[in-house]
């Protein structure tokens, strides 16, 4: 049995002790222009970095503790979309598109973490058209991929992935290249890089029907696998997330049958990729799940984090887990403690830690306007606090955060979260960009 299985919680006793009546810490970042993608990210020495396009479309890097900001490139009369963000051992790289003359994609990269930048490369000069969803990783051997969703039609076929590699941190890069040829359409790009490889998976169709195929690269993408077809498969309408714990690969995403409903699917590998055993998370059937997250610690311990509804419902926030590396799962139960059904919750993300501390945030409506409330387990998700936590003051509203990037990262005991509050109730144009922090010794009271 699994551990969600045995959750404390589910039998309505609770052994938590709520603790004092304390509130998180909050930091004014900039103003900022809403509604496209964050990212905060830690350096080897602790500092924080955030990238965020500011309100006349001006694309930055900030270090939150010092205020150097890195302008990676102003509007000018270029129209930017996209972003992936990443910091590793000194390098802070950042991609995105521009809409000007074609579709192109470009990098930047500081080499010397954030004292200088080097000159953008352009990774893509139109031929792909490349669209905004664009991911990227990169590993301590120097390795630095950058993928992309390209509508460059190819005969019949439209709609491909495409990467460029970098072998040097991103000094240089090579050609555009095609993930995924010989498939009609291919959607949701996904990526992981280690220092074991590269992995990519794509949600591709051929010949009518759908795949969730795989492809890695050992040599820094001079050479790829073929494709292959994990398991034919249904509608995918989320992105796909993959993750490795331990030695073990995993790729999850969300499915629609046509017979049978919404459920989350997974598959695993022991074996890089040559090999994958299929699993279906029958604790989520029949939610219709507007977000899926993962997060894992090192000893196999994975959580996956939904919101959604069943029915007519109001959309909630549910976790669903496994303390065996994904071989089995438990229930689906719910992340939220809050005893109304009469609001909704969303944008549930998470963050595991080894020594069994997990984190829940999300986005909660109990006061009608948006706030960020927080959970937490100190024994791998087998018992919660009683009360949901508020981080935020009375008085504040209309707070949320981007939820497709790692927005929660953590420095020594402290947890930080990279968030937004609009000023007024239309949740349009420009806002605040925050930086909340607290540690798991600070709580609230439920409101």
């Amino acid at each position: 049995m699994g551990l969600w299985s045995k959750r404390i919680l589910l039998t309505g006793v609770f052994v938590c002790i709520l603790p004092g009546f304390v509130f998180g810490g909050e930091k004014f970042i900039t103003e900022f222009d809403n509604g496209r993608p964050t990212f905060i990210k830690v350096d080897q020495d602790g500092g924080i970095w955030t990238t965020y396009y500011d309100v006349a479309n001006g694309l930055h890097v900030r270090n939150v503790d010092s205020g150097k900001d890195l302008l990676i490139t102003a509007r000018g009369e270029r129209s930017m979309s996209g972003l992936a963000f990443g910091a590793l051992n000194g390098h802070l790289f950042t991609a995105w598109r521009e809409k000007a003359a074609g579709k192109k994609l470009f990098f930047r990269a500081s080499h010397d973490n954030g004292k200088t930048l080097a000159e953008p490369i352009l990774l893509d000069k139109g031929e792909t058209e490349a669209l905004s969803r664009v991911k990227m990783g990169a590993n301590a051997k120097g390795d630095v991929v950058v993928e992309w969703y390209g509508e460059k039609k190819i005969g019949k076929d439209k709609y491909h992935l495409y990467a460029a590699c970098s072998s040097d941190f991103g000094n240089t890069f090579s050609e555009p290249q095609n993930l995924t040829l010989g498939y009609d359409h291919s959607i949701y790009p996904a990526l992981l890089v280690d220092d074991k490889g590269t992995y990519v998976f794509s949600y591709s169709t051929r010949e009518k029907k759908q795949y969730m195929v795989f492809r890695k690269s050992s040599d820094g993408c001079k050479k790829w696998s073929d494709p292959l077809e994990i398991k034919e498969i249904g509608l995918v309408t989320l992105f796909v997330e993959p993750v490795r714990v331990g030695n073990r690969l995993h790729v999850f995403w969300h499915n629609i049958y046509p017979d049978s409903g919404p459920v989350v699917e997974g598959a695993y590998s022991d074996d890089e990729g040559s090999t994958w055993k299929t699993t279906v998370l029958e604790g989520t059937r029949g939610l219709d799940t507007g977000l899926l997250r993962v997060a894992a610690d090192s000893k196999g311990h994975i959580y996956i984090s939904l919101h959604g509804k069943k029915g007519e419902g109001k959309e909630t926030v549910y976790i669903v887990g496994s303390e065996d590396n994904g071989a089995t799962w438990g229930k689906m139960v719910p992340a939220r403690q809050y005893s109304s059904k009469e609001t909704k919750a969303d944008k549930l993300i998470m963050r595991a830690e080894d020594d069994g501390t997990v984190v829940a945030v999300w986005q909660d409506y109990r006061n009608i306007r948006s706030n960020i409330y927080m959970q937490y387990s100190r024994d791998y998700g087998k018992t919660w606090q009683e009360k949901d936590i508020p981080l935020e003051e009375p008085g504040k509203f209309n707070t949320g955060y981007y939820p497709y990037t790692d927005e929660i990262v953590k420095v020594k005991d402290k947890y930080y979260l990279l968030a937004d509050r609009y000023k007024s109730d239309s949740d349009e144009g420009n806002a605040s960009l925050l930086l909340l922090d607290f540690t798991l010794d600070r709580g609230g009271k439920e409101k």
